[in-house]
């Protein structure tokens, strides 16, 4: 039986740990290449807010969603809005 292929995964991002949101460790570059090397798509869901003061976070988080391919959204409306468009 043949399953059928994912296309987009989404995590909360209260479900990720700390160091995937510190870009010294290069943890969510990794995980995000990972996604877009294997022609998936990730939808981090979660207010991280609060941890995107660091400009190193922000330029993370502001490239992967001008791809397509990864997406940091506050809610999972807000993405499957932005995909039926």
């Amino acid at each position: 039986m043949d399953m059928p292929k994912q296309d987009m995964t989404a995590v909360p991002a209260a479900r990720l740990d700390e160091r995937f949101f510190s870009p010294g460790t290069r943890f969510a570059g990794e995980v995000t290449r990972k996604f877009v090397n294997y022609g998936l798509k990730l939808v981090v869901v979660g207010d991280i807010s609060c941890l995107a003061a660091g400009s190193a976070l922000r330029a993370l988080v502001g490239e992967p969603n001008r791809s397509g391919h990864v997406w940091f959204v506050p809610d999972l409306d807000a993405r499957l809005g932005a995909q039926s468009s």
